[in-house]
């Protein structure tokens, strides 16, 4: 069967949605992330997002690839202020990840979260359902 990729922003929408039905009511995730692509009014989005302006955000591109902290593409403990200004100096500008060179068109801000470890989770759906991947071992080494 087929695979496709889906950007994080989805993943982490259905994610929210869908929270209590995998995991429960004991912990909740509140889904708060924004999706940002060329036409985006980047001062508008505070007057939708309260709290973009009252949390510390992190910022990075969403647009299918990983090793983003390897390359310098995470941008995190930012002001909303700092969080428009790292986006602005990228927003379409070629990047090269790897082998390959594009424009960066897409990137999310969400609530910065201070922690010491990082976890790994993907989700995979097929015709029988819902394959849920979770690992206490995450970060920018995943793959090793």
């Amino acid at each position: 069967m087929a695979q496709r990729g889906i950007r994080e922003y989805n993943g982490k929408k259905m994610l929210a949605k869908y929270w209590t039905e995998y995991f429960g009511k004991s912990f909740s995730y509140p889904g708060k992330i924004i999706l940002v692509d060329p036409d985006t009014k980047l001062d508008d989005l505070p007057k939708k997002n309260k709290w973009l302006n009252e949390e510390k955000l992190v910022v990075k591109p969403d647009q299918l690839f990983g090793k983003r902290g390897k390359h310098g593409l995470i941008k995190a403990n930012a002001t909303f202020a700092e969080a428009k200004k790292w986006i602005k100096e990228r927003m379409n500008k070629d990047t090269t990840v790897g082998k390959v060179t594009d424009k960066l068109t897409h990137f999310i801000i969400e609530p910065y979260v201070p922690h010491k470890g990082e976890f790994y989770v993907a989700i995979k759906s097929n015709r029988d359902g819902d394959t849920i991947y979770f690992s206490n071992h995450g970060g920018v080494d995943i793959e090793s």
